[in-house]
């Protein structure tokens, strides 16, 4: 469960920040009153950050080319089409693919042991993406 870091003193303020929020906290759905993890979408530097724990995952952007994030020693890359599908990729082989919707991500298929992690990615091109539809 992740839901917007706001701060406001009124409900419409809160309200405003979290539609426009590049910052969300994600919960145990048992414990909600406790973050485990923060994602958050840096646009100017057109990266996603990932902190849990002691842990701290950034992708990394370029002009021309597909986002990079390195997650146990091993890069991977992200390639991103306009309509909004993605794949993440390891070299040449798919790892996992998806698509960003305007409120919502699909990851069909994935290495169980990367679903934490890719969950949290997921989370943050989908904060990317409402950033730029909002934006726009």
């Amino acid at each position: 469960m992740a839901r917007p870091r706001v701060t406001g003193a009124t409900s419409v303020g809160r309200a405003i920040s979290a539609l426009f929020s590049t910052e969300y906290e994600v919960f145990k759905e048992t414990d909600p009153d406790h973050p485990i993890a923060h994602v958050s979408y840096l646009a100017k530097r057109d990266e996603v950050v990932i902190q849990q724990d002691d842990e701290r995952w950034q992708t990394r952007s370029s002009a021309f080319g597909p986002m990079r994030i390195t997650y146990n020693a091993i890069d991977y890359q992200i390639h991103e089409k306009i309509t909004g599908r993605f794949a993440i990729l390891h070299g040449e082989d798919v790892i996992a693919q998806g698509e960003c919707r305007f409120r919502s991500v699909t990851l069909p298929e994935y290495p169980p042991e990367m679903e934490v992690f890719l969950g949290r990615l997921s989370l943050g091109l989908l904060i990317r993406t409402l950033f730029w539809e909002l934006a726009f």
